[in-house]
């Protein structure tokens, strides 16, 4: 009997739960995981033992992401297993600084967080700076040799957080060190 494989491609919410998994997810205070489908819509889970970082995660991350007829909802716990509401407005750029701190204190791809006018005469931006790394799965991409996805730490973390909160701009760069 011939046995046919299939080609088969990892759909884009599971990509999109993997960039959460391995940005961050790379926070040893932080686990994500798992990816629960309930009808049309799947519930990333955030679980974070550190209560002050699940509410600035809470914050900062994208709560929910459409792929057409598909909802991912991102859920943060926190270390008491209760669902962590975002704080609400009004923040200023050295409040939001501070969040990005507490979420992201101990991501090894994290190196700062810098406030300062994109503009001369605009107002603060919120500048999270990444270290010049690659984050990397499996993904059945099969563009790539090794059907991996590859991004730039930056670029991942701009995916799954928010640019803005309560109107401040979060512009995510990588550090400018070698």
């Amino acid at each position: 009997m011939e046995h046919k494989s299939e080609v088969q491609v990892s759909p884009p919410w599971v990509t999109y739960f993997n960039e959460l998994k391995y940005s961050i997810g790379q926070d040893l205070s932080v686990t994500v995981g798992p990816l629960i489908p309930v009808g049309s819509q799947y519930l990333a889970l955030v679980n974070v033992s550190d209560n002050e970082k699940a509410e600035a995660l809470a914050t900062l991350l994208v709560p929910s992401v459409e792929f057409g007829n598909i909802t991912l909802n991102t859920i943060v716990i926190n270390n008491e297993q209760e669902i962590v509401s975002p704080i609400p407005c009004p923040l200023r750029s050295f409040q939001i600084a501070n969040l990005v701190e507490k979420a992201l204190s101990g991501n090894p791809y994290f190196n700062q967080v810098v406030v300062k006018q994109q503009f001369p005469g605009s107002p603060n931006s919120v500048y999270p700076v990444f270290t010049a790394e690659v984050i990397q799965f499996f993904n059945d991409d099969l563009s790539n040799l090794c059907n991996s996805f590859t991004g730039v730490a930056s670029t991942v973390f701009a995916d799954v957080m928010k640019d803005k909160v309560c109107g401040i701009s979060i512009l995510f760069s990588t550090s400018c060190e070698e």
